[in-house]
């Protein structure tokens, strides 16, 4: 009987920087109501789980330790040739394992999206054997109102990312995430031929029972998704043309999104001072945004061995009467700790705007400082210096969006701002994940209706 159940950890991987990920078919059924599975990373399996595996759930990183499943599909049937694991699977297409998956797809009438073959949308890749890894009989996506969670066995168990009431989470105590594959094997023995970690068994046949009882079998998480490419969808894909912020790869970049703010604040004044009012700060006519200021001071008073002053902070927004200090952290960490101390940067930027506040001889004295820290919802931080963490306001790219997305109107002639705006939308997301599938899809779109 086909019991095992294999997680299959979709949207990641520098891969997807330049490349259609395979697994987006996962979730769409193809033109002739076929539901056609792909394993990550490489569509294969080896021979020790050939018809073994009757579940997989679509797993996706959701935090250290975790993650979330976004998909369920049931009743899987081995494609030909995918247990062939092929060493040389980065040296071209193994010619014996894609006449096979092209037999297979013959019996099957074809298996196209959205009226493109698949072997047209994913024909691109030079070391693509395998297409379709399994073909399932029903494909399931949670409920609107349900949110799941694997949960891996972990020493510390503080580290584990907190939860909505209401979420789901399975808590393992044999299985630890796996650290490299994109694949991960559960079977109700706790084991499996060729198993080389027959490690915690009865610990992973608990896990087992967790998993199926808890995720698989409880009919209340699931709904039945038949969702299709259409018409409409690929028609969407005209709304938002690639832009130098795609094509350069730079959404990533705190560097290259602080410059692109410095220099939109500066050429919409008035945008922002309605953003900056949102969290009491009046930026007035005349105001001034510099770039990497040198936060470097010799006044003892605001430079000591504890709290030394230095560094560059990324944005300083200077008003009549207010200075604002913007830390940006697209993916970097604020509470580094090396020689001076933990969460040094935002003690020494607050060093920095109260001496130039309290500094007589400094244009900005006078001023009330204000400290903000612009982050992706998905990248958070949490202020471990709780004196920083009453004076930073933490401002997510999904605020600047929302606002920007109201005020729309007032940029959608600068072809640049545009693209600016829309490169922040990866940085909206809970989970960096959420962008990569989305963006993903696009791709997905763009290669059919080019190919239609």
């Amino acid at each position: 009987m086909k019991t095992a159940i294999v997680l299959n950890r979709m949207y990641v991987g520098d891969y997807l920087a330049s490349n259609l990920g395979h697994e987006i078919i996962n979730l769409y059924q193809a033109d002739n109501g076929g539901n056609y599975i792909y394993l990550n990373s490489t569509g294969d399996f080896v021979k020790a789980h050939q018809g073994k595996v009757g579940y997989m759930l679509f797993v996706k990183y959701y935090g250290i330790g975790e993650v979330e499943v976004i998909g369920m599909a049931t009743g899987l049937n081995d494609v030909y040739c995918a247990d062939r694991q092929f060493a040389d699977k980065y040296k071209g297409v193994n010619k014996e394992i894609f006449a096979k998956q092209q037999q297979f797809v013959k019996e099957e009438g074809g298996v196209s999206y959205g009226g493109v073959s698949i072997f047209d949308i994913f024909g691109e890749a030079g070391q693509q054997s395998v297409f379709i890894t399994y073909k399932a009989d029903k494909v399931y996506v949670p409920k609107r109102d349900k949110r799941l969670f694997i949960r891996f066995h972990m020493a510390d168990a503080s580290r584990y990312p907190a939860h909505d009431e209401g979420d789901v989470v399975v808590a393992l105590t044999g299985y630890q995430q796996a650290k490299a594959s994109l694949k991960q094997y559960i079977y109700p023995e706790g084991t499996y031929a060729g198993d080389l970690a027959k490690q915690n068994v009865e610990a992973k046949r608990e896990d087992y029972s967790r998993i199926f009882n808890t995720l698989v079998n409880d009919s209340t998480l699931w709904q039945e998704s038949n969702n299709r490419v259409d018409a409409e969808e690929l028609e969407s894909v005209n709304e938002r043309k690639v832009s130098l912020f795609d094509i350069c790869r730079i959404q990533n970049d705190e560097n290259k999104f602080s410059n692109a703010l410095a220099y939109f604040m500066q050429q919409y004044p008035a945008l922002w001072q309605g953003f900056f009012a949102r969290y009491g700060v009046s930026l007035g006519e005349g105001f001034t945004v510099a770039r990497e200021e040198m936060s470097k001071i010799e006044d003892s008073k605001y430079n000591h061995k504890k709290y030394p002053s230095g560094g560059r902070i990324d944005l300083m927004i200077s008003t009549a009467n207010e200075l604002v200090v913007i830390e940006n952290k697209i993916k970097s960490d604020i509470n580094s700790i090396d020689e001076d101390c933990e969460g040094k940067q935002l003690r020494r930027y607050y060093n920095y705007a109260m001496w130039l506040a309290g500094n007589k001889e400094c244009d900005d004295y006078g001023k009330v400082p204000r400290f903000f820290i612009l982050t992706p919802k998905y990248n958070i931080p949490v202020i471990e210096d709780a004196g920083m963490r009453e004076l930073y306001t933490i401002v997510t790219y999904a605020d600047v969006y929302d606002y920007l997305t109201e005020m729309y109107s007032e940029f959608a002639g600068d072809s640049n701002f545009v693209a600016f705006y829309e490169a922040m939308y990866r940085h909206t997301h809970d989970n960096v994940n959420g962008y990569l599938y989305h963006e993903m899809q696009e791709t997905f779109f763009r290669r059919i209706k080019e190919l239609l």
